[in-house]
């Protein structure tokens, strides 16, 4: 063999001792993983029961977490003027988290090992939730979350709720809506968020399944998008007879301003409950008209307009805490949400974990501003079904309430006329 045949044969064995010894894979250290958090602290003892609270307080979803901050402090503060909880006051103790699921992930461990809070109250931002939910099933700490996703419940957790309704109720309604007004071809656009794309995805994927629905078009963007109208003329030629518009709050009334006004669509649109707010809606303007979106409840323009006792009771006593109306229906999801946890407190034996869990479960029938809980099933939901709402004109909106069975029946004592 020659000198040069062996040089071959050595650099080859070289190689083949490095393959074995460090594999084919780029060996790109793994992220670190988060340290188990410290048990929980249970306190008998004390004057107060602290409630841990982390909204997107600051950045592009500060707007639905604020509604929802202030909303939770309204609860508190009847709460604390009735008296308390046997006697204890509650006491809120509140974090931004920015948006950032690496900020709610130190903030969540933070309330449980540093603020030794007794239950959480988690953001409207379902991202956030999702990282946040490993930390609270571990240390068992109830975690009530504002977020509607459906990818966070249903999913074997033991300490993590929510006090809104779960978007898949949305995406039944939004569906079977298109399916009773008969259209053929639909066209769906989602934004990229946790949400907005699983309930985007879900959609899309249900009318590829059904045989009577052609799906025309689909589209995301990005949440800091503010021009839509190239997509929009993308979509336009595709001639749908129906749009699926899965927005967020952030965006959902620019796309249906620009989708009517700047592109001349003027067939059926469809959404979430992005819509709900009031100020997408004003955003919206007169292109409102033609709307049908899913939601757990919708703000109306006044107290005089709401559907029950319970949610007038919440806006006249919202206008005298803060001096106007809410406009986001995450304030009825934060009051909710306290409102629960208090009902919890009061029903548990001790502050010990699986007491305060049996506690939660144990509610039936608390009639709160988005409807009657039950949480009995440990699925973490507590609300099941919808409303759908079509808004007429852009004064006029009519109110239907969709089971989680399919059927859709008019909203009992529902006023004749609201103003957006």
């Amino acid at each position: 063999m020659t000198r040069k045949a062996l040089a071959v044969l050595a650099l080859c064995a070289a190689l083949l001792l490095s393959i074995m010894a460090f594999g084919t894979e780029n060996h790109t250290p793994p992220p670190e993983e988060e340290p188990p958090v410290q048990p929980r602290v249970v306190r008998e003892e004390g004057p107060y029961i602290k409630v841990g609270f982390y909204a997107s307080l600051t950045g592009s979803a500060s707007l639905l977490g604020q509604m929802g901050q202030q909303g939770c402090r309204l609860a508190a503060e009847e709460i604390n003027y009735a008296g308390g909880i046997n006697g204890k006051e509650i006491r809120l103790i509140e974090y931004d988290d920015q948006t950032d699921p690496a900020k709610a992930v130190s903030i969540v461990r933070k309330m449980i090992e540093e603020d030794q809070v007794d239950a959480i109250i988690g953001s409207h931002t379902s991202g956030n939730i999702i990282r946040t939910a490993p930390i609270t099933e571990q240390a068992q700490v109830l975690q009530i979350g504002m977020g509607t996703s459906y990818i966070w419940t249903n999913v074997g957790h033991r300490y993590l709720f929510r006090s809104s309704g779960n978007s898949k109720s949305y995406d039944d309604a939004i569906f079977a809506s298109v399916k009773e007004a008969g259209y053929r071809r639909v066209a769906v656009y989602y934004c990229t968020t946790e949400y907005a794309e699983a309930g985007g995805r879900a959609l899309i994927a249900r009318i590829r399944e059904d045989p009577s629905i052609k799906l025309v078009w689909n589209r995301s963007n990005d949440i800091t998008q503010t021009d839509f109208k190239e997509d929009f003329l993308s979509m336009k030629a595709a001639e749908p007879d129906a749009v699926i518009l899965y927005a967020t709050s952030e965006n959902a009334g620019t796309q249906l301003k620009q989708l009517r006004e700047d592109i001349g669509y003027q067939g059926a649109i469809y959404g979430p409950e992005c819509f709900a707010n009031s100020s997408s809606r004003l955003e919206a303007g007169d292109n409102l008209t033609g709307l049908i979106y899913a939601c757990t409840n919708t703000i109306p323009p006044s107290p005089t307009q709401a559907v029950s006792e319970k949610e007038r009771a919440f806006l006249e006593n919202y206008i005298r805490m803060y001096g106007t109306m809410p406009t986001a229906e995450t304030a009825y999801r934060g009051y909710d949400a306290m409102m629960i946890l208090a009902e919890t407190f009061r029903r548990a034996e001790s502050l010990e974990s699986e007491d305060l869990r049996r506690g939660l479960l144990s509610i039936t029938d608390y009639q709160g501003i988005c409807g009657t809980f039950d949480f009995s099933d440990g699925s973490g939901d507590g609300l099941h079904g919808c409303q759908v709402i079509t808004m007429l004109d852009r004064e006029t909106m009519e109110r239907r309430l969709f089971s989680d069975g399919g059927e859709t029946v008019p909203l009992p004592e529902q006023p004749e006329e609201t103003r957006t």
